[in-house]
């Protein structure tokens, strides 16, 4: 995964969220196969800020990090988002159940 040199990154950012850093790396897993999927020179590997109009940009790894730790904290968890079926109905209300499951499975892969 290009992601892998970043993996003291996720921890350290998750840790200042107070996030599972587990999260961070289901979400990636689930949206861009760690980012082996993800739309070119993006670093965009959680579809964050998705919409019709095309995907959110970051400038690196490092930034998009930092922003989707920050936006989970801030717009999912603080708010009352905690198990990956509440943070579906927000993240990507569309999904019959499949993102969830598919959270919930790599969460599980990685305990």
């Amino acid at each position: 995964s290009p992601l892998l040199p970043f993996a003291q990154a996720l921890v350290e950012t998750s840790d200042k969220y107070g996030l599972d850093f587990r999260l961070l790396v289901a979400i990636a897993q689930q949206e861009s196969n760690l980012c082996k999927k993800a739309p070119t020179d993006s670093y965009n590997c959680w579809g964050w800020g998705g919409h019709s109009r095309g995907v959110l940009r970051f400038v690196s790894y490092e930034e998009a990090i930092g922003e989707v730790a920050k936006g989970m904290r801030e717009e999912y968890i603080d708010k009352g988002y905690t198990t990956p079926e509440e943070i579906m109905a927000k993240y990507t209300p569309l999904s019959p159940g499949t993102w969830a499951a598919g959270i919930r499975q790599f969460l599980g892969e990685m305990e």
